[in-house]
């Protein structure tokens, strides 16, 4: 996808953007830049370099005693929403990238339309129904099943990951989140990063909360998660809950302290998650429809409860890109 700023682009559905004659294959592990290639109209400055996450402030990976700092007032910064066009100013994407990499975390606003995060949910709606059809047809048990429909996730009652094709809205859900968050992408992950998992999360009232887990089995960056909001995702209906600055040996360790199990049961023993959480500084972050939030692989994070309906849930859709250099391979 080649990505630029020119307002009569011959692509209307996304401002801004041309495409190619082909379109990379997900299966074929498309590479950062040959999906996203960013330009820049009068007065903006050229993109930024990836190697401004290396000047990043982080906390330290490799020290299990490091102090992490951790605090509600660290936590409230760490998750205040960016504009999506201060993202995509030069100045704004070392800003972005700088604070990516000492909180692990952020939050964008408005990096798809309202119009695109509604066709995209009612799209994603029929595609869960078609896969939870394929599934029971094919005498197979939802609750398990990881293959062409469904990916690997924790705690699956009332709880999907859907795999989406790269095509037609999604195809355009792509392009917007390329053009709005593609120099923090390149600065986080670097322009040979691969996309590895193209799908929509979604979550129905009584999806229980999961237990707090990271991403990655290694404690060196290169992987990140971009979270895209279809609906306006309030408190009830079971936020991403992320930890701060957790992204770190230091922050494994404390999850370890904090948790005596690693199974999904412990999530399920009552007030422990809330311990845990707060032990971790954890935040659920509700945000507006179009909002991305993105997190680093290795943060402690994890899917909040949706109520019950009478309580204020339902469905919850968020559509998930990650991307991950070269060798790192996601959970």
């Amino acid at each position: 996808l080649k990505l630029g700023s020119n307002q009569h682009s011959m692509c209307a559905s996304v401002a801004g953007l041309q495409l190619p004659s082909a379109v990379p294959s997900l299966t074929d592990g498309s590479a950062l830049d040959e999906l996203f290639v960013w330009t820049c109209s009068e007065g903006e400055e050229a993109a930024v370099e990836p190697s401004i996450a290396a000047q990043a402030p982080q906390v330290s990976c490799n020290d299990a005693d490091a102090h992490l700092q951790l605090s509600a007032a660290a936590t409230a910064l760490a998750v205040e929403p960016w504009a999506a066009q201060d993202a995509r100013q030069f100045v704004g994407a070392c800003s972005s990238a700088v604070h990516f990499g000492f909180y692990g975390c952020c939050v964008v606003r408005d990096v798809m339309s309202p119009a695109q995060c509604d066709a995209l949910a009612d799209y994603v709606d029929v595609r869960l129904a078609e896969a939870c059809s394929f599934v029971e047809e094919s005498g197979l048990d939802e609750a398990t099943y990881v293959g062409d429909v469904f990916g690997k996730l924790r705690c699956r009652q009332r709880r999907w990951d859907i795999k989406l094709p790269m095509e037609g809205l999604v195809l355009e859900a792509m392009q917007s989140l390329g053009f709005s968050l593609g120099q923090l992408l390149s600065a986080a992950v670097g322009l040979d990063a691969l996309l590895t998992e193209l799908s929509c999360i979604v979550s129905d009232p009584g999806a229980p909360q999961q237990p707090l887990h990271s991403d990655s089995r290694s404690h060196d960056p290169g992987m990140l998660s971009a979270l895209v909001a279809l609906q306006e995702v309030t408190r009830a209906m079971g936020p991403t809950v992320l930890c701060p600055q957790t992204h770190c040996l230091a922050g494994s360790e404390l999850l370890r302290s904090v948790r005596p199990h690693t199974d999904e049961t412990a999530a399920r023993v009552l007030g422990y998650q809330d311990r845990a959480i707060e032990e971790m500084s954890g935040t659920h972050v509700a945000c507006q429809r179009g909002s991305a939030v993105v997190y680093d692989s290795r943060l402690i994070h994890c899917g909040g409860a949706n109520l019950s309906s009478a309580e204020g849930g339902a469905r919850r859709r968020m559509f998930v890109a990650t991307f991950a250099m070269p060798g790192k391979v996601p959970r």
